[in-house]
C-alpha cells in the first residue's frame, strides 16, 4: 500500500472546527497522503489557520484563493491532485484514524474504483449520534441500482481512482446539492463499487451557519426555491453525454423523485409556507417535463413513519406538506373548537401537532387534490383526549409537547379499545369518505408494530410483547364500513 491518496478538503468559514477536522486528517494510520487545503474566500479566521497546518505538516497543500463555491473548490483539488486516490473531506467533519487505510485496503483487494464506508451523523446541537449504513440495508449490500437510488450521496466517506475522474470527464456542477448531480453517474461508471460496513466518517449535523440550515438563500437572503432541480437536470444531461441513459432511464427515474423528496423533506420545516409551496410546484413542474409518462401523481400519508418509508420506495415524489402524523381521525375531522398552538423540541412533531389542532386536513386535501390517500391505520392505537368539546390524539407526541399537562388536568381520557372512540371513529371515517368523494382512491394498509428487536442473525422479543399486541389496530373491526 504504497499509493499516494490526495484528500481535497475546501474550506469556507470553518473555523471552529477546522482543528479537529485536520487532527483527524494529519493522524491518519496511512501516512501516504496528499492534503489539498483549499480556501475559498473564507471571511473568518479559516485561511489563517490552514496557513498554520501547512507549516506543521509537509504533505498538506494550501491554496487560497476567492469565493467560488465548494463546486469549483473540489473540481480544482481534482485537477490539482497528484495521488492516484481522491477523497473528498468537509473540513467540519472528521475521520476516523483508520479512515484512508481501511478504504484503500478494500480498494486494492477487489480492484474498484470506488469505495465507500458507513458514518456517523453527529448532532451539533446536542452531541449525540446515529449510525447510517451507505451500502446496504439490514446487513444486505445493495444491488447497483439500490445503491445508486438509496447510496447516501455525499462525496466524502469514499475514496476513488482519480482515472474514473479524468477518462469520464466527471466534474461537479455549482449546483445547489451537487453532490446528488453526480453520485450516482460515478457509481454507474465505476469500474467495481466496493464497502467497508462500518462508520468511519462523522458528518456533522445542524450547524447553524451551512447551506442545509439556510436553505442554501442567496447572500441577500432570498430564497432558492428551484433547490435540487438543476442538479438533477445536470444528472440526466450527464448520463445522456456518457451514452447511459438509455440503459438506466427507469433507475433515473427512481434515482430523481428520491432524491428531490429527500429535499423537500429536508426543506419542509426550513422554508416559509409560500417558498415551500413554490419549491414543490417546481419539483412537479421538472418531472412533468422530464418522465411525462411516469407517475406523478398527488397523494396523501396519513399515518405511521413505517407508512412513510413503505412509500418511498415507490417512484413517485413525496410531499412532506401532504403527510399526517400523530393523529387519530377523530381529531382531524371531529367538528373544531379554538385550540392554542403547542411547542414541542421536535421541530417536525410541533408541526404535526399543530395541523391537528388547526383540523388541517381539510384544507391541505382542497389545495393539493390528491388522487390517492393513503392510510396505515396505526395512530389509532392512540387514546383520545376530550379538551373543552373537542378531541385530541393522546399520542406520544402530544405527550413531549409542553401543553400536555394542562391538556391532561382540563381534560378526560377515551381508551384506544374503548367502545366510545369506535363509535367516533366511524364517524369520523364517514366523513373522510364524504369529503374523498369518488374521484380519491383510499389505500389501507395494515402495518405492525415490531414484537422483536436484534439483527438478521437473532432476535428477542420486547419486555412489553402484550402491550403491543393489544395495540395493533384490525382493519376488520376498526372498518366496520367495509
Amino acid at each position: 500500500m504504497n499509493e499516494t491518496v490526495s484528500l481535497i478538503l475546501p474550506v469556507y468559514n470553518v473555523a471552529d472546527y477546522l482543528d479537529q477536522c485536520m487532527e483527524s486528517v494529519v493522524s491518519q494510520t496511512y501516512r501516504n497522503l496528499e492534503i489539498l487545503l483549499i480556501n475559498d474566500g473564507s471571511t473568518d479566521s479559516s485561511a489563517e489557520k490552514c496557513r498554520e497546518w501547512a507549516r506543521k505538516d509537509p504533505r498538506i497543500v494550501f491554496i487560497d484563493k476567492e469565493n467560488e463555491g465548494v463546486a469549483k473548490t473540489r473540481n480544482l483539488g481534482v485537477d490539482l491532485a497528484k495521488g492516484e486516490v481522491l477523497g473528498f473531506v468537509d473540513p467540519d467533519d472528521w475521520l476516523e484514524p483508520d479512515y484512508v487505510e481501511k478504504l484503500l485496503s478494500r480498494m486494492q483487494e477487489t480492484g474498484a474504483e470506488y469505495v465507500e464506508c458507513d458514518l456517523w451523523r453527529y448532532n451539533n446541537r446536542n452531541g449525540s449520534r446515529i449510525y447510517r449504513s451507505c451500502g446496504s440495508r439490514m446487513g444486505v449490500p445493495y444491488t447497483l441500482e439500490e445503491h445508486m437510488k438509496y447510496g447516501p450521496t455525499a462525496l466524502y466517506k469514499a475514496l476513488s481512482r482519480k482515472p474514473l475522474w479524468d477518462r469520464n470527464r466527471i466534474r461537479i456542477p455549482s449546483v445547489s446539492f451537487e453532490s446528488p448531480a453526480v453520485y450516482s453517474l460515478i457509481l454507474a461508471l465505476a469500474e467495481g463499487t466496493a464497502y467497508v460496513p462500518e462508520a468511519l466518517y462523522w458528518y456533522r449535523r445542524f450547524r447553524p451557519e451551512s447551506l442545509v440550515e439556510t436553505g442554501y438563500a442567496a447572500k441577500d437572503g432570498t430564497a432558492n426555491n428551484t433547490l435540487g432541480i438543476d442538479a438533477m437536470r445536470f444528472l440526466v444531461h450527464e448520463f445522456q453525454r456518457c451514452g447511459l441513459y438509455s440503459r438506466y432511464r427507469d433507475v433515473l427515474e427512481g434515482v430523481i423523485k428520491y432524491r428531490l423528496s429527500d429535499i423537500l423533506a429536508m426543506q419542509f420545516h426550513r422554508k416559509s409556507p409560500e417558498d415551500f409551496r413554490e419549491l414543490v410546484r417546481n419539483c412537479r413542474n421538472f418531472l412533468e417535463e422530464q418522465f411525462p409518462e411516469g407517475d406523478n401523481q398527488v397523494y396523501l400519508c396519513w399515518g405511521s413513519y413505517t407508512l412513510n418509508r413503505i412509500l418511498v420506495h415507490l417512484d413517485i415524489l413525496q410531499d412532506p406538506f401532504c403527510r399526517f402524523s400523530f393523529s387519530s381521525m377523530v381529531s382531524l375531522l371531529e367538528p373544531a373548537k379554538d385550540t392554542p398552538a403547542v411547542r414541542h423540541p421536535n421541530r417536525y412533531r410541533e408541526m404535526m401537532i399543530n395541523r391537528e389542532i388547526q383540523q388541517d386536513f381539510c384544507r391541505i386535501s382542497a389545495e393539493r387534490k390528491p388522487q390517492t390517500v393513503f392510510i396505515d391505520l396505526m395512530e389509532e392505537r392512540f387514546g383520545l383526549l376530550e379538551w373543552h368539546g373537542r378531541y385530541l390524539t393522546d399520542s406520544d407526541a402530544l405527550q413531549g409537547s409542553d401543553s400536555y399537562t394542562a391538556f391532561c388536568s382540563e381534560g378526560r381520557r377515551i381508551p384506544a379499545g374503548s367502545e366510545e372512540k369506535r363509535i367516533l371513529w366511524q364517524r369520523a371515517f364517514e366523513r373522510f369518505l364524504d369529503l374523498a368523494g369518488r374521484q380519491t382512491k383510499v389505500i389501507v394498509i395494515r402495518t405492525l408494530l415490531s414484537e422483536r428487536k436484534g439483527d438478521l442473525q437473532s432476535q428477542e422479543e420486547y419486555a412489553n410483547i402484550a402491550d403491543i399486541r393489544g395495540s395493533q389496530p384490525d382493519p376488520g373491526r376498526v372498518l366496520p364500513l367495509y
